[in-house]
């Protein structure tokens, strides 16, 4: 079983959160996924009940966005060493660097395929390990079935 095998996913789409779901189970029955369905479900769960193994954020939700999560995990001690994905339709740069600044670990433009989306998430999971063990880190784009440097 993954080191990441308790995930917590703050989306807010039915239909993105079970395509998300379901490229998981393709890799291993083994990950149990949380959902949060808003930004502020995430940060109450964060706070009051759960310590995931890794998080993955949606930008765009309502009320507090993907961004006001990053910014409150990596600000809370207790939860700051946790690694956070961007899970986001967003491809604009913008968005990109200020998910870098704030302490992401990858971003992950959502693909539209299943298989490319099963691909993605292998390729993160079996990084992510290396990456947290390196200090200054490099910080990846991950967009259908390319890495991006950034």
């Amino acid at each position: 079983m993954s080191k990441f095998s308790n995930i917590l996913l703050a989306e807010d789409d039915d239909a993105d959160f079970e395509f998300f779901s379901e490229a998981f189970k393709k890799i291993s029955p083994d990950y149990k996924i949380t959902r949060a369905k808003t930004g502020l479900e995430c940060m109450r769960m964060l706070r009051n009940s759960i310590k995931p193994d890794l998080i993955f954020l949606d930008l765009k939700m309502p009320g507090y966005t993907g961004i006001d999560c990053l910014k409150f995990i990596k600000d809370d001690e207790n939860l700051a060493d946790i690694p956070v994905i961007i899970y986001s339709e967003s491809h604009y740069l913008k968005d990109i660097d200020i998910c870098f600044r704030k302490g992401a670990h990858f971003y992950i433009v959502k693909p539209a395929l299943s298989d490319l989306l099963v691909n993605l998430l292998k390729h993160v999971i079996d990084n992510l390990q290396e990456s947290l063990k390196q200090p200054n880190k490099e910080n990846f784009v991950v967009r259908v079935g390319v890495t991006i440097e950034e």
